[in-house]
């Protein structure tokens, strides 16, 4: 700002009176918080122009600064940048009052240091999803309880973003530039990022947050995903070597679930995992993860070529999109060379599962390898009263695969042990008789009676869960009740990149 020598004045701040619509089209610093209509509401303030001098111009010294003088820690990256705000607003006769050093301190630490406007929300445990739509237009993200929400910060200028992006992937390796404008990365707190510039779009950004308690067995009965019925069902047959694949639409929480059902498998056992993203994030110690990589020609069927050689005791297969990564899965389940296979796919029915592995190529008759389809769906559920709707994951069916079907080529057949009910808004056992149950039973060496009333324990176990309990504490109860063996485990060294958004915020 230019200013007299000597003359003191206040730099001012914005107007606080609510604006309709979105945000500027460019500042200098490239993002903006600000004040209009919104549901979802950034801590910091709207920033006057001058004030928005003051942030980068104090920016800019801090990054001279810290090119001669190496930094340890938040903390004192915190306390450089008020030095240098205060000597600043020293040197250009600038007086401003507590409450904008501190607010301006919070932006400058944010635009240097931080994620600029999103701080805040990827700091926000609350939030599934952070998307930028474009330049000049506010962010929204998906709360895990309203849904969707507007916020009063947006990106304002194209190198800004990008710098943000590159800022997030610069760990990974990864850039996103004119010659490569789309990014996908995995962050390494597991984070999806997606990101894509002109001229593929106008500066858009997805980032689906990885939560640092993941969902268990416990949210699925408090969410009302599951009934304690069927998870008790689901838990006696992942002790009997069954295989299962999770159906459902786009963020239906396919992988969740999936991840949550692993806590009934013995942590003793040896896991290999093989993905193209990695997402899959299970409790055991013993476990291998695998990437299939394009760029150096690693399909997924060589990860699964090299799993014959590797002793697991099950194999998860992570999405299987693709016909080659259905034909891995079905290898993985034809070979038997685990206890269990499992895997995620995108189908909202049990037999619609079935015809589209048909389509890729899957012959009917290695369909019936499969033993268990779990099919959970993403969808709306309307309260007339309220005249408001919310969004609700609900599994809608749990189908064993049996032999079945007439003539060569016929899908094998669907028995269908669990429903959902829509008005009853819950999963209901059916009048079908469990073959897969039939089999445990036997391998468990229990009559009818018997297994009916192990059936019922678990369910009331299930139910007794304390749904705040960590992942780590829920899943030592759910061993230490079914397994004998079961041991207390090593404390396990903390992930490199468990904190990876490090809030400026605190």
């Amino acid at each position: 700002m230019a200013m007299e020598k000597y003359e003191e004045r206040k730099i001012r701040p914005k107007q606080r009176g609510v604006e309709r619509g979105g945000a500027p089209s460019k500042d200098v610093l490239g993002w903006h918080v600000g004040n209009w209509n919104c549901d979802y509401r950034v801590g910091l303030p709207e920033m006057s122009a001058e004030e928005r001098e003051v942030v980068q111009e104090v920016s800019a010294n801090f990054r001279e600064a810290s090119a001669r003088t190496e930094y340890e820690g938040r903390e004192e990256v915190r306390r450089e940048i008020a030095r240098l705000l205060a000597v600043h607003c020293e040197e250009s006769s600038i007086a401003a009052d507590e409450e904008q050093h501190a607010y301006l301190a919070r932006a400058i630490m944010s635009h240097v240091y931080g994620f600029s406007g999103l701080d805040e929300l990827l700091n926000d445990d609350g939030l599934e999803e952070i998307a930028v739509v474009g330049l000049g237009k506010p962010v929204f993200v998906y709360h895990r309880e309203k849904g969707w929400l507007k916020t009063n910060c947006a990106f304002t200028d194209g190198d800004a973003f990008v710098d943000v992006v590159n800022k997030m992937a610069r760990t990974l390796g990864r850039r996103i530039t004119l010659q490569n404008p789309r990014l996908n990365a995995v962050l390494p707190d597991k984070s999806r990022l997606h990101a894509s510039i002109p001229p593929v779009s106008n500066y858009e950004l997805t980032i689906r947050k990885f939560r640092g308690n993941p969902i268990h067995v416990a949210d699925l009965l408090a969410f009302r995903t599951y009934s304690a019925d069927a998870l008790a069902y689901l838990w006696l047959a992942t002790q009997s070597d069954s295989s299962m694949i999770v159906s459902g639409n786009t963020s239906s929480g396919k992988t969740s679930t999936l991840n949550a059902l692993f806590q009934f498998v013995p942590l003793k056992e040896r896991i290999l995992v093989t993905e193209e993203t990695p997402e899959i994030n299970i409790p055991h110690e013993n476990q291998v993860k695998l990437l299939s990589t394009s760029e150096l020609g690693i399909a997924m069927k060589d990860l699964i070529a090299d799993s014959l050689r590797m002793r697991p005791d099950r194999v998860i297969v992570g999405e299987a999109r693709s016909a080659e990564e259905a034909r891995a899965l079905i290898e993985t389940l034809i070979s038997g060379q685990a206890r269990g296979s499992y895997a995620t796919f995108h189908a909202q029915s049990a037999r619609e599962t079935l015809a589209r592995l048909r389509s890729l190529g899957i012959l009917a008759s290695d369909l019936q390898s499969i033993d268990l389809i779990v099919v959970q769906r993403r969808m709306m559920r309307h309260d007339r009263g309220n005249r408001a709707g919310r969004e609700v994951r609900r599994c809608t069916e749990i189908s064993e695969v049996v032999k079945g079907g007439e003539g060569e080529g016929a899908l094998p057949a669907i028995i269908c042990i669990y429903k959902y009910d829509v008005k009853k808004d819950r999963l209901v056992r059916t009048a079908a008789k469990s073959v897969l149950m039939e089999r445990v039973r036997e391998s468990f060496g229990m009559g009818t009676v018997e297994f009916g009333e192990e059936m019922k324990k678990r369910a009331g176990f299930l139910k007794s869960l304390d749904v705040s309990s960590s992942f780590p504490d829920l899943t030592g109860e759910i061993q230490k009740f079914a397994y004998e063996d079961y041991e207390e485990p090593a404390p396990a060294p903390r992930p490199a990149g468990a904190a990876f958004f490090n809030t400026v915020l605190q």
